[in-house]
């Protein structure tokens, strides 16, 4: 899991590629323990944006969502009554497959998106 605060996970997630200017439908998020980076799948070595994260952190992770997801988070990031300096948890889980990636905000607010690929899910979940 990456906490940041939900104003600079928001500029972050602002920044990534309109889906026509992708060359594949995927956004790579790499948390490494102290930022969060974004990147596309078609570069995964060009990093487009980063915010460090405060609060509590854990061990890193990576996941791929698709584009549409982060679309989908960025409005959910609008509307959530938390925004601005409050702290918002980032990370992936494995209920099902595919994997996804989690988002939850103070107050119980909860979403979560489809992820395309998770390298770091756990060798007993993976398909």
């Amino acid at each position: 899991m990456a906490q940041m605060k939900i104003r600079d996970l928001y500029g972050l997630l602002r920044q990534a590629p309109r889906r026509q200017d992708l060359e594949q439908d995927g956004i790579r998020l790499v948390y490494d323990g102290t930022a969060l980076h974004l990147s596309t799948a078609d570069h995964p070595d060009t990093v487009i944006a980063r915010t460090n994260t405060c609060g509590f952190t854990t061990g890193p992770w990576e996941v791929t969502a698709y584009r549409a997801s982060i679309t989908s988070v960025e409005v959910w990031l609008r509307i959530n009554p938390e925004y601005g300096d409050h702290l918002i948890d980032v990370s992936p889980f494995w209920p099902t497959r595919p994997a996804g990636i989690a988002f939850t905000a103070g107050g119980g607010h909860t979403d979560a998106f489809p992820a395309i690929a998770c390298p770091t899910t756990p060798a007993d979940r993976r398909p």
